[in-house]
């Protein structure tokens, strides 16, 4: 639980919050394996969560770049926030054990912590074909 703890800090949206907050979170955590080859995510394909590299290496992809994500790195946090469409493709470069996080198991630790849920809806701002801007 500390080390999830670790990844979860890494991300922007959850520094700084309450521990109470965290630790809710990391309850939810699920975990996940893909094996070398697999395709964790897919460019423009809807998401419903993002994901924690807790140990492995991963390539994300998109037309104008790529970059390689090992332990500790994330991505799909605006699914995570948003239920939008996946930025990149996610491809695992070796096995890669991972935590995901569920639009749905945020949203209700979101319901616990109301003040963080409306920082968290003045931080994205999302266009009306539900593209973060």
């Amino acid at each position: 639980m500390v080390m999830c703890s670790q990844l979860l800090k890494k991300v922007p949206m959850f520094q700084n919050r309450e521990e109470t907050f965290i630790n809710d979170v990391l309850l939810k955590l699920h975990y996940e394996v893909f094996q070398e080859g697999d395709v964790i995510v897919r460019q423009n394909v809807p998401g419903d969560r993002m994901f924690f590299i807790d140990h492995g290496e991963a390539l994300m992809e998109t037309e104008s770049y790529e970059r390689e994500l090992c332990d500790g790195d994330f991505f799909g946090e605006t699914c995570v926030l948003t239920k939008g469409k996946h930025l990149a493709t996610v491809k695992a470069l070796t096995d890669c054990q991972c935590f995901s996080l569920s639009w749905d198991d945020f949203q209700e630790a979101l319901r616990g912590f109301p003040d963080i849920k409306k920082d968290l809806e003045n931080i994205i701002l999302v266009s009306s074909d539900g593209e973060v801007v």
